[in-house]
């Protein structure tokens, strides 16, 4: 491929087949100049990830061996790397186990907006993940059902209940059941994880936005849309090209550190994306009673406003540029309607009118800013500490039950975790434009605690 060449549509190519591959950057192409990390960016992030840079084979030198041994970095291998590693939010906790905490991390943890309201039964909301779908790895320890319940009192949350189904018999836990019940939540939380780990993070934030990127990439040069979405996209498609192999390749981590096989993390991963369009917001989730503490509804409602009025701002500003330019949007709208994956009965993806365009830009802001930068940002939170959130189970009556693979799994979970979510690049309170800044800090008071305003980045570089 000609780098040189001045078509994006030449340099900006899809992977795969059109309508059948899920629509995403090629993979198997260089990346384009336009896009490549900044050298601001690859120092950053070598500054945040130092504590596992010894693990990484280029810093295994003599020189740097010399330095590890000065400062103490051999306690970062071996059976003791997990107890060095930064204390994650749940170490912190002495009533990590407790019921209240379980409840408080399914509000606000790095797996949000999950909750179900229930009607007809004794309790009132739920989460459930459907894994008997999928194939896992010889060994691996996946209930086929796994579903939390949760009764409201005044404005609390409590748990009821918990059902776990394994090769066919169902189980039903209680808070009154012991050493079963803790088992219970710990399966449970496993489970999340995994859904985490494919749907909230890597399918709606890196690859639902890397279909919005490469149309974006492929048509938009004029339309003054470009200035409204650039560098939300910084990163994007360099971290997905990485990741196509680190984490959800044959060898990535999650096929490699989940009881899921790399088929099914891909059945998963595509399941998701069919059911995602820009015609959505987080009105749709919220939950409907009031709960004191349920702090995600109320920065995510408060963020989607603050958008649509920068947003709303910037079109009537625009407005004459944007119809000039309205060619351009065109070609992007038969890009991501030819490449998509969308189920039947989903609402197009089609870009009809400046109101769609409107919406398309607060949800791709939405996503590239404040919810990626919450469900990437608490992933050493819930999943550094492995007797809290261990993102693959194992049995131990199976015959390919390996302890020392498993130890393998934990401190790749622990080092990864670790790596997400400390590469602070690009906080939207510092590089925003003045108008959105401005907008952060007024509805600031709402979006924490649910998150420090601090933590929401500019766009999805990790």
């Amino acid at each position: 491929m000609n780098q040189s060449s001045s078509n994006p549509k030449e340099i900006f190519k899809y992977y795969g087949t059109p309508g059948k591959d899920f629509a995403r950057f090629d993979v198997n192409s260089p990346l384009p100049k336009e896009v490549e990390p900044t050298p601001r960016y690859e120092a950053h992030v070598g500054l945040q990830v130092f504590p596992t840079l010894p693990l990484i084979p280029p810093f295994n030198c003599r020189l740097f061996s010399r330095l590890a041994k000065r400062v103490g970095f051999r306690s970062m291998v071996g059976p003791d790397f997990r107890r060095w590693m930064p204390a994650n939010l749940s170490r912190l906790r002495p009533d990590k186990f407790s019921d209240e905490y379980f409840v408080e991390r399914r509000l606000n943890g790095f797996n949000p907006g999950k909750l179900n309201h229930i009607k007809d039964k004794p309790w009132q909301y739920a989460v459930n993940y459907k894994t008997g779908r999928y194939q896992a790895k010889p060994g691996g320890f996946l209930p086929e059902y796994n579903e939390a319940r949760f009764v409201l009192r005044d404005r609390s949350l409590q748990v009821h209940s918990i059902e776990y189904r394994w090769k066919g018999r169902v189980s039903t836990c209680f808070p009154t059941d012991g050493k079963d019940w803790e088992d219970a939540k710990y399966y449970f939380r496993s489970a999340e994880y995994v859904y985490q780990e494919i749907q909230s993070h890597l399918a709606r934030t890196h690859m639902n936005m890397d279909q919005y990127a490469m149309a974006f990439y492929r048509n938009v040069s004029k339309n003054p849309i470009r200035d409204l979405l650039w560098s939300h996209f910084e990163g994007l498609i360099s971290i997905n090209k990485k990741g196509a192999s680190l984490i959800i390749g044959n060898t990535g981590f999650i096929p490699e550190a989940s009881a899921l096989d790399p088929k099914s993390v891909n059945g998963v991963l595509a399941e998701e994306l069919a059911t995602l369009t820009y015609h959505w917001s987080p009105a749709v989730q919220k939950l409907p009673d009031p709960i004191d503490n349920n702090y995600f509804d109320r920065a995510s409602l408060a963020m989607w406003e603050l958008l649509e009025k920068y947003v709303s701002e910037f079109f009537t500003t625009k407005q004459k540029e944007i119809k000039t330019y309205w060619y351009e949007i065109e070609g992007m709208s038969q890009d991501l309607v030819t490449h998509s994956i969308l189920d039947p009965g989903v609402k197009s993806l089609e870009i009809k009118d400046q109101k769609d365009l409107q919406q398309l830009c607060v949800y791709i802001l939405y996503h590239c800013t404040f919810f990626h930068s919450w469900v990437n940002n608490k992933q050493y939170e819930d999943g550094g500490d492995i007797e809290y959130a261990a993102i693959g189970l194992w049995d131990e009556n199976s015959p390919d039950y390996d302890p020392k693979k498993i130890q393998e799994r934990y401190d790749a979970q622990v080092k990864l975790m670790w790596t997400l979510a400390n590469v602070y690049y690009n906080p939207a309170i510092e590089f925003a434009s003045h108008p959105l800044k401005k907008l952060l800090w007024e509805y600031r008071d709402q979006i924490e605690p649910g998150i420090p305003l601090g933590w929401i980045m500019m766009s999805i570089n990790i």
